[in-house]
């Protein structure tokens, strides 16, 4: 059987970490004994087409590469079309090229499995043409932008109503596509999952005084409520250090507002990281926090788990799906006292508590969250 994953997001070149956990499903399937193709969006310098472990790639080039820009923030496709005009000019051109690409060669795929809904509009309009049948896997902040504009909701509506499963990460998402008139008895909750192989888990004793945050820089993610949280923090714990891995529009907001408050020998912005870099980061930090506004799921809080590391996060989206109070703390989004109140109680821990936390992450890790366990449960689906 041979499936086909239609994505916007996926790595550009090994070790890339963004779009990173498509590719790490894609390997999943694959060991599972399926044929694998994925069709996904081209980034200025890469090959069009290539193969990496037995997957075949191939990247949609819509304009000459040095004009595509609708990889050129971090974010995803909604912070490029909010905060770039001369890119969203560039969409059409990019789904007309898409299109074409999926219809030509996708043609001996069994099963179409799109990601996010500009994909699934994609197979949508590709199932009018040749009845290919196809998955939509919901993300996250794709559906919250989605509905917000009428005519993209309708779309949105129609392409999920045709396909024979909506997956989505959490049942905040579940929810959020039954509001826009898909069943629930077509959806199906299956959170993204984590190569546990590829994260160490490391005691207390063998980590660093660092707190860390990895992820866009990005309106929607919290970051300078993290960074005023710590300026009251930094006073109790002077050698600890904030490290943010990520790059986005905020990044000099952030950096500005770290020069304010005087923090700039204890935060530092590393700006994007390979993935071996991340687990390198996520293994040695004694805290994980992600005080997102909105959030699908989160594959950070996965690999915070997988690393043993314990975390700190909204209490938004799908992120209760993922954190307990055996992990770690859950806090009410946009309230820097209250995130700041939660860190000081982990750091605050003796290290035999810290690493029950640490234990337990692992565990959940790997007793839920590993790609084996949630590859199984997609490819039962095809």
């Amino acid at each position: 059987m041979k499936i086909g994953i239609i994505t916007t997001s996926f790595p550009r070149w090994r070790e890339d970490y963004v779009g990173a956990f498509i590719y790490e499903a894609a390997r999943a399937i694959h060991r599972k004994g399926f044929q694998v193709k994925v069709i996904t969006m081209h980034y200025p310098g890469t090959p069009k087409r290539e193969t990496w472990e037995g997957i075949e790639i191939l990247r949609t080039k819509y304009l000459p590469d040095s004009w595509e820009l609708l990889k050129s923030q971090g974010g995803g496709l909604p912070e490029v079309w909010r905060n770039n005009p001369k890119a969203r000019i560039q969409i059409v051109p990019f789904i007309i090229a898409f299109l074409f690409d999926v219809l030509l060669y996708t043609r001996d795929c069994d099963v179409l499995h799109a990601n996010w809904t500009l994909a699934g509009a994609i197979v949508w309009m590709n199932y009018l043409l040749t009845k290919k049948p196809y998955l939509v896997t919901i993300q996250g902040s794709d559906i919250y932008k989605a509905t917000k504009l009428p005519f993209v909701t309708s779309i949105t509506r129609i392409s999920l109503g045709k396909a024979k499963k909506v997956l989505v990460l959490s049942q905040a998402l579940a929810d959020k596509v039954n509001s826009i008139g898909v069943s629930y008895s077509n959806i199906k909750i299956i959170p993204n999952g984590v190569d546990t192989g590829q994260f160490m888990s490391l005691p207390y004793e063998e980590r660093a005084n660092n707190i860390i945050f990895v992820g866009s820089l990005i309106e929607r993610k919290g970051i300078r409520y993290l960074i005023q949280a710590f300026a009251n923090i930094v006073q109790q714990f002077p050698d600890f250090h904030l490290v943010i891995m990520g790059e986005g529009v905020q990044r000099t907001e952030c950096e500005e507002l770290t020069r304010e408050l005087e923090l700039s020998e204890n935060v530092y912005f590393t700006g994007p990281q390979t993935q071996k870099q991340v687990s390198e980061g996520m293994r040695t930090a004694k805290l994980f926090v992600l005080p997102s506004i909105e959030e699908g799921l989160g594959v950070v809080l996965l690999e915070a788990l997988a690393s043993g590391t314990p975390i700190v996060a909204s209490k938004v989206g799908g992120i209760p799906d993922v954190v307990d109070d055996k992990v770690g703390i859950l806090i009410s989004p946009g309230n820097p006292e209250e995130l700041e109140k939660a860190i000081l109680s982990i750091l605050n821990l003796m290290p035999d508590d810290w690493n029950v936390l640490h234990q337990n992450a692992r565990k959940r890790a790997e007793e839920v969250f590993d790609w084996a366990r949630i590859a199984q449960r997609i490819v039962e689906l095809y």
